[in-house]
């Protein structure tokens, strides 16, 4: 029979943990979980217009002519599994993964291989059980409005020269339409026609926007605050200082009128500053020697104003 080339979408499906379950099973057991397992994926091949190239123990093969399809198919059979494992222990469940590239095979006796084939072998021994994994090719050539999806990223497959782009289907966003069990749980960005604004998102960085302008602003009132306070300070402190030089001179010059005048307001000073020890001195001090003047009428010198 000769050999045809054709463009193709190619799926690969596997049981997860299938090897040691076989190492754990009769014949028996494992015959029921293999028919058990083609019962409830199978159908979903013919449905979406899959061909069964080869099953290899728990794997399938199968090419699609619409990439769509392909995704959606596994789609429906990841649907199937999750309702079928719902309310089975870990041990009993079945679950697999899926694979998706589309390329240009080589068609011979029913097989089908080529390099298109090989990518979508290498992508199912880096899916994980539950999702649906596909290639850049598959992506770029299917339906984007039915099938939400996220870039996984580059991948580089061993006797594949290029880094080949993967992506997924996005479970959770198929909820919408049934096509999904309520177990996916992921919320990524998705790829759609129609894009629809994350309010929550943008209620979010508004909220975080408004917080970081309270914080900026609390953090420049008490800066204003210190420093107003500061400027304060230093006016109060040179207030103290022009006070005690006028109650100084006034007292050299025997202006005692002046120098009562300036106890005053030096003992209002002190009463706003929180009276301190130094201060307290100084007004006792010169009170001490106002007293002696008016008693005894003594004229003030120097040096007894330093002393």
């Amino acid at each position: 029979m000769p050999r045809t080339t054709k463009t193709l979408t190619i799926m690969f499906t596997d049981i997860k943990g299938f090897t040691d379950r076989t190492s754990k099973s009769s014949r028996d057991q494992l015959k029921k979980m293999l028919d058990l397992h083609d019962e409830l994926i199978c159908p979903f091949f013919n449905e979406f217009g899959g061909r069964i190239v080869k099953t290899i123990g728990d794997a399938f093969m199968v090419t699609f002519n619409s990439p769509t399809d392909a995704v959606l198919c596994g789609i429906k059979i990841q649907n199937k599994l999750d309702a079928h494992n719902e309310h089975l222990p870990d041990d009993e469940k079945l679950e697999i993964r899926v694979a998706i590239n589309t390329g240009e095979v080589t068609i011979k006796e029913n097989d089908v291989f080529g390099e298109a084939v090989n990518i979508a072998a290498r992508l199912e021994g880096i899916a994980d059980a539950g999702d649906i994994y596909f290639t850049e090719s598959v992506y770029l050539s299917m339906n984007k409005a039915e099938i939400p999806t996220a870039s996984v990223g580059y991948r580089h497959f061993k006797g594949i020269p290029e880094e080949i782009k993967v992506y997924k289907v996005l479970r959770e966003g198929m909820k919408k339409k049934g096509l999904f069990a309520k177990k996916d749980k992921q919320i990524i960005r998705h790829h759609s026609s129609r894009k629809k604004f994350n309010w929550k998102k943008i209620l979010k960085w508004i909220g975080i926007i408004f917080l970081i302008l309270f914080v900026i602003g609390a953090i420049s009132n008490n800066q204003q605050k210190q420093e107003e306070e500061k400027q304060k300070a230093q006016a109060l402190a040179q207030e103290l200082e022009q006070l005690k030089d006028d109650a100084q001179q006034h007292a050299l010059n025997n202006n005692i009128p002046a120098l009562r005048n300036d106890l005053e307001k030096l003992k209002d000073l002190s009463n706003r500053i929180g009276n301190p020890v130094e201060l307290e001195r100084f007004i006792t001090q010169f009170e001490l020697k106002l007293d002696q003047i008016e008693s005894q009428k003594i004229k003030i010198t120097p040096e007894m104003v330093q002393g």
